[in-house]
């Protein structure tokens, strides 16, 4: 971690390493004695890094968290700048697994400020379905990998157990929240403009709008049993609809300057910027 204080109350319950992937000198030290290493970066650099210095210390095995897009033939989408890392892993001669997870289930706490005033879901993708994973059964799959040498050399594309359409799960939401939330298709752009608006990189917003075009086109309407082959069970949207309605999107109060999905043009860029707390003016409340 970064922060040694940010983990402070864990104690000795993990054995804990301060490090910096923006910062190389301080990666070789963290990776000492360390057979299995879980990457999860978002620039390329941070990714040769941490290689150079898994080489150096003889780790053994990288568990790459990439794309679901990164796999395919040709590489489309964002898939293409998770697929150029997962070369330079491949050609360092380091171990690896690579895995591919389509769009997180999770994706939905993003829409709460607009269900909560509007009742409504924004986004692009149209009718076409794909097939949303939890982020839980991604990390179960990634502990599965870090602690066996058998998926060495494998990459496992992760969906959910269905192919449902974000309309599918705006009446999933109406039927867990007990309210109507209706679907509302945008177009790939408005949504690259919304998130250039936040500051998001232009590369990385080009990259979305493709694949948001290929979700729109059915490109992502399969299914896969990676998930099974690596001997978990994949949850459902509306099982991950129900765990969450008390913790996320009945009670978070969340900023909406931050986090709503339909920004305000003409406005000023909010002076807290990437504020991932409570807001504190009654203004920017959502609840």
């Amino acid at each position: 971690m970064r922060d040694p204080r940010k983990v402070a109350d864990l104690g000795d319950k993990v054995e804990c390493m301060v490090g910096d992937l923006d910062r190389p000198e301080t990666i070789r030290p963290a990776l000492e004695s360390i057979e299995r290493v879980f990457l999860l970066t978002s620039k390329t650099q941070q990714d040769i890094s941490v290689i150079t210095a898994a080489m150096s210390a003889g780790t053994r095995h990288i568990v790459k968290l990439s794309s679901q897009e990164a796999g395919w033939n040709p590489v489309e989408g964002h898939g293409h700048w998770h697929h150029e890392r997962e070369e330079l892993i491949r050609s360092s001669g380091v171990a690896w697994t690579f895995l591919r997870p389509s769009m997180y289930m999770s994706t939905a706490l993003q829409r709460v400020p607009t269900i909560k005033k509007e009742s409504a879901v924004y986004f692009p993708g149209g009718t076409s379905q794909f097939a949303p994973v939890d982020t839980r059964d991604v990390a179960a799959v990634a502990c599965t990998a870090l602690l066996s040498s058998t998926h060495e050399g494998h990459g496992y594309e992760l969906t959910g157990p269905e192919l449902i359409s974000i309309d599918d799960m705006a009446s999933i939401l109406s039927g867990v929240l007990g309210k109507a939330i209706k679907y509302v298709d945008i177009p790939e752009t408005t949504w690259g403009e919304q998130m250039l608006w936040y500051g998001v990189a232009k590369y990385v917003v080009d990259g979305l709008v493709e694949t948001f075009g290929l979700i729109r086109k059915g490109r992502f309407a399969y299914l896969t049993d990676d998930i099974a082959q690596a001997g978990k069970q994949a949850h459902n949207f509306e099982s991950w609809c129900r765990e969450h309605r008390q913790a996320s999107l009945l009670q978070t109060r969340l900023c909406l300057v931050c986090y709503t999905g339909r920004p305000r043009f003409g406005r000023r860029r909010p002076e807290h910027g990437h504020c991932r707390k409570v807001a504190r003016l009654a203004s920017e409340r959502v609840c």
